[in-house]
């Protein structure tokens, strides 16, 4: 028959615990039949802990008096009776540790947020390289040309890049709040945010710019540094969202990838 007990640092006793242990505990594990006592010294433990405890273990026989124990200290080999036992006190904390490591409950949500993840990281970047694309427009001294057209559809592929990665990055909010996954909820609330900025800002169309001599219906002129300081802002502020949902994304393949593919 085995008993186990708990040695409390604070109190300096042994206290007899057979349900749950944890890995900065010291568990003394009392095989009635070998006669044999087995220290185990949890991975979080510390030697300090061992010490104290081992000093204290004649209290602890004194319990049974008519057993001489011998005591093992556990290490590499471990009988498989007693790793049994510590397996199963070990468990709670293990599911704890489990469900703390997936967050994830659900194929289905998984795998939406990941596709959703996916799409709100690559949407925004191209948004931008569509806008930097600007920087190809027909210099004109200090002003850069561009069509009246050319304009609205260089604005307008942006804004509905723009417009599709609010629309992930919100229903990866829900997904989030289903899930019970503050990162995602909170990565993605930045995301919303921020490309609810973009797209107001996106909207002011022909009034983003000052418009410079010679500008018509039909032709537009925009001073560069103009142009360069609004790239600026925006990849500014797209970074803000960017950079921590790329990490979720690489850390979601990481511990997820088996459920992912």
């Amino acid at each position: 028959m085995l008993k186990t007990y708990i040695f409390d640092d604070s109190n300096k006793k042994w206290i007899e615990e057979d349900k749950s242990l944890l890995y900065h505990d010291l568990c003394a594990i009392l095989d009635e039949e070998r006669n044999i006592i087995y220290l185990w010294n949890g991975p979080k433990s510390s030697q300090e802990k061992l010490k104290k405890g081992y000093s204290l273990l004649e209290t602890l026989m004194s319990y049974y008096p008519t057993i001489n124990f011998k005591l093992s200290i556990l290490k590499k080999k471990v009988p498989s009776d007693i790793q049994d036992r510590i397996d199963l006190m070990l468990n709670k904390i293990k599911q704890e540790e489990k469900k703390d490591y997936y967050k994830f409950s659900r194929f289905t949500t998984l795998r939406l947020y990941f596709i959703l993840l996916l799409g709100s990281i690559i949407f925004p970047i191209l948004s931008y390289l569509n806008l930097v694309s600007s920087l190809m427009w027909t210099k004109s001294n200090i002003n850069f040309e561009i069509g009246a057209e050319a304009y609205n559809n260089w604005l307008l592929i942006s804004f509905i890049l723009i417009l599709i990665s609010l629309i992930f990055f919100s229903i990866m909010i829900i997904i989030g709040i289903i899930e019970i996954e503050y990162q995602a909820i909170v990565f993605s609330l930045l995301g919303v945010l921020v490309c609810i900025g973009l797209v107001i800002y996106l909207q002011q169309g022909i009034f983003l710019f000052l418009f410079q001599g010679g500008s018509s219906s039909s032709i537009y002129y925009f001073r560069q540094n103009d142009i360069v300081e609004f790239l600026i802002l925006i990849i500014l502020g797209i970074l803000v969202f960017e950079i921590p949902n790329t990490i979720k994304l690489i850390s979601l393949m990481k511990n997820y990838r088996k459920f992912i593919f």
